[in-house]
């Protein structure tokens, strides 16, 4: 079953809590957009990052300073990030889309902003098990929290896998997703993958690699 692109739910809803790492381990710091720019280049994920069989995806990647959020009515909208200096996100998918992924990294200007826009993660999650596009037509459901106690290494994390219904263009689907959002210091990095129901394990296992190698391209920039 072909599924549908990753439409980005970047640093929506919640608290700065989590999964704290304990990690000491030193991230870099910048203080301007050109610097934060450079880091995201380097910390975000191309294509072969998710696996030889992954080509790029139209758009292939995004430097605006806008984010999706949740609204109070569950609907997805979007906003700038306060206090960030830059931002990227990149798409990948498989040929016959059969899965779509992207990976995000959004520098702020120091850690206190950071830490509100991964706060924003988790509220819509406690009050939109269901969610939907502003047109009404992608929708998602049995939208929720989940543990991932083997992701180590942040300040905060939040998870978040649902159920896809309905596609941008008003089509049937049934496809699942996950959502990982972690923050270090004063950033804030994401990975999502979405296939065809049934395919849950790999999902969580691809999005927490991807997070994962971000992280560690981050503390060795």
């Amino acid at each position: 079953m072909t599924v549908i692109a990753a439409l980005a739910l970047a640093f929506s809803g919640g608290e700065d809590e989590g999964e704290p790492s304990g990690s000491s381990s030193p991230v870099p710091s910048v203080s301007s957009s050109a610097a934060a720019s450079d880091l995201a280049k380097r910390v975000t994920l191309t294509p072969k990052d998710w696996g030889g069989t992954f080509v790029r995806d139209s758009p292939y990647q995004s430097t605006g300073l806008t984010w999706v959020v949740i609204d109070q009515d569950c609907k997805v909208t979007t906003e700038s990030p306060v206090g960030a200096l830059a931002a990227l996100q990149r798409n990948a998918k498989e040929p016959g889309d059969t899965a779509f992924s992207y990976s995000a990294f959004i520098a702020y200007k120091e850690a206190n902003s950071a830490k509100r826009g991964i706060a924003r993660q988790r509220e819509p999650l406690q009050r939109c098990p269901k969610m939907s596009d502003a047109g009404g037509k992608t929708q998602y459901d049995n939208v929720h929290e989940v543990a991932i106690p083997d992701l180590k290494g942040f300040d905060a994390l939040v998870a978040e896998e649902g159920h896809i219904s309905t596609s941008a263009d008003g089509q049937k689907v049934d496809a699942e997703y996950t959502l990982l959002t972690g923050r270090k210091g004063q950033f804030v990095l994401q990975s999502f993958i979405n296939r065809a129901s049934g395919a849950e394990e790999q999902n969580r296992d691809d999005a927490v690699n991807a997070l994962s190698l971000m992280l560690g391209r981050l503390k060795s920039s």
